[in-house]
């Protein structure tokens, strides 16, 4: 396999991750928006989710600046 069909394939696995991540991020901000979500769950399950919303926006950012190194 060429360097350049490698580097493709690289990028592309990468965006897969970063567009999977995207739709994590969007379902827990949709959770985070919902006032019935907010009234009916405990803080601590809140702060959970703030937590993996912050977790997930990190490695989003990572496999970006990855993809962007890459090209």
């Amino acid at each position: 396999m060429s360097d350049a069909t490698a580097q493709t394939q690289e990028i592309s696995q990468l965006q897969s991750e970063v567009d999977r991540l995207e739709e994590e991020i969007q379902r827990i901000t949709n959770k985070l928006q919902n006032d019935g979500f907010i009234a009916r769950v405990p803080a601590a399950m809140i702060e959970k989710e703030q937590i993996k919303l912050a977790k997930y926006e990190q490695q989003q950012k990572a496999l970006k600046a990855q993809i962007s190194e890459a090209n």
